[in-house]
């Protein structure tokens, strides 16, 4: 596949800078010693609790378009699918507003935990207060009695929308780590991939899918998912991922539920929107209570074919938060009652 780069090696500071010279108004950017850009943090800073959100590049608008209005306050950044470096992780939280604590936001994966959990060590000798929430939504990854040991996919953006929230309404730090975990722990995620992702440094597929079949939850990188199939309808795909969805999270009656269909890089709105009215169909014949659903592209696999349904059970404190407005360029969510997309 043909990649629009212009070197592997400065890939993530460009596409940084130029969704500054977009977006200056609103973000800027955090250098280190040697001139390398670490991540980013909103302008608008205020004193509050900071929600700061890290990982690797390459599924974009995973990192950088999460922070925003109701969302995460900073963002470090790492090279294409590695986690941030500790450094870059530093230097985001001492420039976000800190007094009241950070709650750092990631993907439950071994570098991004490793490194977070370091930095939140160094961070404290400086003063600064912080707690880890590593989001475990991807339900192939490991059964539900280990679900701390789970996957972080495109269900962090529901718990980021989340603890942004909290933090935006003023919520103490033990609060805010509360909620977000809370919404972390009723989050579920699940994938089908119909082609391979590709690197954007040598434009090569990063596995092999034979034409005509697909896989169900096949990690982001080609790790093996738990079912391999010919490719059929979108209506017996969706019937498969939702089996397995409703299997885990087995939803009580009177459970009210956020939907969200997640489209990887490949995929087209068409196609999203003709498997979500089956999404759609089939949670109402369960008789399950659907308070909001959606489709965008938050959580995207470089070149990827495919989608994963995200699932967040509601209680009336989470829904309270996740119904709040929020913005950035490249996130935006419909306020729940109202008709009009939420701006700045």
């Amino acid at each position: 596949m043909n990649k629009i780069i212009n070197h592997p090696d400065h890939m993530i500071s460009e596409m940084l800078d130029g969704y500054l010279a977009m977006y200056g108004d609103q973000f800027e950017k955090i250098p280190n010693p040697n001139g390398k850009c670490n991540g980013m943090i909103r302008k608008d800073r205020r004193d509050k609790v900071s929600v700061v959100v890290g990982g690797g590049g390459g599924n974009e608008p995973w990192i950088i378009g999460y922070v925003g209005k109701g969302l995460a306050d900073g963002a470090a950044l790492g090279p294409v699918y590695t986690a941030p470096p500790a450094r870059a992780i530093l230097n985001v939280t001492k420039e976000v507003p800190h007094e009241k604590g950070v709650v750092y936001i990631a993907a439950n994966h071994t570098g991004d935990v490793l490194n977070f959990e370091l930095v939140s060590e160094l961070a404290e000798l400086e003063g600064i207060r912080t707690e880890c929430v590593f989001v475990t939504d991807d339900i192939t990854s490991a059964p539900i009695e280990h679900q701390e040991e789970r996957r972080g996919v495109a269900g962090i953006s529901m718990v980021v929308k989340i603890a942004g929230a909290a933090a935006e309404a003023g919520l103490e730090l033990d609060e805010v780590v509360r909620i977000a975990r809370k919404a972390c722990a009723n989050t579920y995620t699940f994938s089908v991939t119909t082609s391979p992702g590709y690197m954007p440094g040598s434009g090569k597929a990063m596995f092999e899918m034979p034409e005509g079949e697909i896989e169900y939850g096949m990690g982001f990188n080609g790790e093996n998912g738990v079912l391999h199939t010919p490719l059929t309808s979108a209506d017996e795909i969706a019937d498969t991922l939702m089996k397995y969805l409703l299997d885990d999270i087995r939803p009580a009656e009177g459970d009210e539920l956020a939907v969200f269909v997640n489209g990887f890089g490949f995929t087209s709105k068409l196609e999203l929107c003709i498997l979500s009215r089956r999404v759609h169909e089939i949670l109402c014949e369960k008789g399950a209570a659907i308070h909001d659903m959606f489709t965008d592209e938050l959580f995207c696999p470089q070149g990827t074919g495919g989608l994963s349904i995200s699932i967040v059970r509601l209680d009336e404190e989470l829904k309270k938060y996740y119904d709040a407005p929020a913005y950035a360029p490249f996130f935006k969510k419909m306020k729940m009652g109202d008709l009009r997309w939420e701006t700045r």
